[in-house]
């Protein structure tokens, strides 16, 4: 084989300054399009049967907790892949919950009637389509209390009893008439298809490299897990762009032309049409249906206190730069809810918009992670008056990396793209600006830097098995552990997953069930960094809001972001 010299020119990121740094991570990555033959014919090529995967399940520990336990699945209202997959596919859809024949009632003080800040108490009962009652668990169900001439919502608290009820508990946030909404959001013969689905498929939606040469090209499947691509494929032998990728493990099926080489991967898209799920009739009428609301609802009259006509409940005054961090990782109360259209934080005192030029002077905010996080940048872009330094995006949908910068108060943002698996499509993409990943732009950081990280990967990790994320944010973690034991003076933050009703491509292929399974593996893969680490919990403002699709609107971007500065800013 002949020699080739490989180069890999990183998109330099390295904000110094002396002042505060902000970093929210999203990965980038610009590569030449030549790379070693040598390392690659050593990565790339034959992967020895010897060292695959023997197993694709995460090796949950089977002990019992506490729904108080973030260990335990019912803290997030989940059932593990394990306990799924005990069931057979579901064949008879009127066997399943409904939202019609299920009843719901409230605990307690039954004539309906609360102080603010009291808590009120229903249980759900379930019927399926027969009118027969459920006595198993595993139903994902989501609620809210809402007073709609208030604009007011807050999501409530869901305990799967797993005898085919469920206690749901809000608070009394608000004076006035309130109705409780109920939402069946996933039946457990739901959850199972999900879960099968994704041991049974290579993906819910593949991504192809292109391996180009001269005159020559060929395009292959590629797979964050090489057992899986060998076991899905007819490929004996793969391409390992681990190395390429920053570390972040990603394989491609070997291009079968003699003309084509490992280091030929030039591009990368997502394929059409999706591949074929092996689901039942009744699966599909599952699928299809996707999340509903339950036919009852509960209202109730909450006093106002006072002689007000309209009472809220007090907000905190301890600022959120001095609230106890470890706690976000263990409260399964709502961080926040809605009231005249404002989102108002439970746990602390939010962020105050006319002290942002304060807060963010002398400051670098990175943005590392997805599509979702570019809605981040594009806000910033307009609200903290930053003009963009990098160059002039053709479309909407950008894949490079974007950097802008406020003279005035000497405030620099970006947002950068994780490493592969990154779907874009349906054209062809270049790769380069994909394979910078998460851990290597942690890893970079200089030292001297006072530096906000926020990672967040979900939306290219849902159409594979949840190993691959679990994986991923096991490297990301030891960066992080890394990068805070030699810099005191910064924070990371996650931005946890949010929730959304469908997506443009499907309800089932993008889930958001998942989300509830990621927190739980972020809460057990940051075990010891809870203290030091902040949790933005998204999920309460997207389930407040009913928010439809994946990237959510404007008003939810600004309300995340500000949730966010609240734990940088000084108040």
């Amino acid at each position: 084989m002949e020699s080739q010299k490989s180069k890999c020119i990183i998109a330099s990121n390295g904000l110094r300054r002396t002042g505060f740094t902000i970093l929210v991570i999203t990965l980038v990555v610009t590569i030449s399009l030549k790379f070693d033959v040598t390392r690659m014919s050593s990565i790339a090529g034959q992967i020895p049967f010897a060292q695959q995967e023997t197993t694709k399940l995460i090796g949950y520990s089977p002990k019992i907790y506490g729904s108080s336990d973030p260990r335990d699945p019912g803290f997030y209202n989940i059932i593990l892949e394990e306990e799924a997959l005990r069931f057979q596919p579901c064949q008879d859809v009127k066997k399943t919950a409904s939202v019609q024949h299920s009843k719901i009632s409230l605990t307690g003080d039954v004539n309906g009637t609360y102080n603010i800040g009291d808590e009120i108490r229903t249980i759900v009962t379930l019927y399926d389509g027969y009118g027969k009652r459920k006595y198993s668990g595993g139903d994902h169900l989501r609620a809210t209390i809402e007073n709609k001439s208030l604009n007011a919502s807050v999501p409530c608290v869901v305990t799967d009893n797993k005898d085919g009820t469920q206690t749901v508990a809000c608070t009394a946030l608000w004076s006035g008439t309130s109705t409780l909404h109920f939402v069946l959001a996933y039946s457990r013969e739901t959850i199972t298809t999900h879960y099968r689905i994704r041991t049974q498929v290579l993906a819910t939606r593949n991504i192809y490299g292109m391996f180009k040469s001269r005159t020559y090209r060929e395009e292959t499947a590629c797979h964050p897990n090489h057992t899986d691509l060998l076991k899905h494929t007819n490929y004996t032998q793969l391409c390992n762009m681990t190395y390429i990728n920053s570390g972040m493990p990603f394989y491609c099926g070997k291009p079968k032309d003699e003309h084509l080489l490992c280091q030929d991967w030039q591009l990368v898209h997502k394929h059409q049409p999706y591949p074929r799920l092996q689901i039942t009739e009744c699966e599909k009428i599952l699928l299809k249906r996707g999340q509903r609301a339950f036919k009852q609802t509960i209202t109730v009259n909450i006093r106002s206190q006072g002689n007000n006509h309209v009472s809220v409940i007090q907000k905190p005054s301890l600022p959120c730069s001095l609230y106890n961090i470890s706690l976000l990782w263990r409260s399964r109360g709502p961080t926040g809810f809605s009231y005249k259209g404002k989102w108002i934080l439970r746990n602390c005192l939010g962020f105050q918009e006319n002290l942002y030029t304060t807060c963010l002077n002398n400051r670098s905010l990175y943005l590392i992670g997805d599509s979702t996080l570019r809605q981040w940048y594009t806000t910033i872009l307009k609200r903290f008056k930053c003009q963009p330094i990098t160059e002039k995006w053709e479309n909407e949908k950008w894949h490079k990396e974007a950097e802008c910068y406020n003279k005035l108060i000497d405030f620099k943002a970006g947002w950068y793209p994780h490493a592969q698996p990154f779907y874009v499509g349906p054209r062809w993409d270049d790769v380069r600006y994909t394979l910078y990943s998460t851990s290597r732009r942690i890893d970079n950081i200089a030292r001297n830097e006072r530096a906000i990280v926020v990672i967040h990967l979900y939306m290219h990790m849902m159409p594979f098995h949840q190993s691959v994320f679990k994986q991923r944010m096991e490297i990301i973690r030891e960066s992080v552990h890394k990068f805070l034991a030699y810099n005191k003076q910064s924070i990371v933050m996650i931005k946890a997953p949010h929730t959304f009703k469908s997506t443009p491509i499907g309800d089932f292929r993008l889930c958001d069930y998942f989300g509830y399974v990621y927190s739980k593996i972020l809460y057990e893969v940051f075990e010891g960094l809870h203290d030091r680490v902040v949790l933005m919990n998204n999920k309460d403002l997207t389930i407040a809001q009913h928010v439809k699709w994946n990237h959510p609107p404007e008003k939810i971007v600004n309300a995340m972001i500000d949730q966010t500065l609240s734990y940088v800013c000084d108040q």
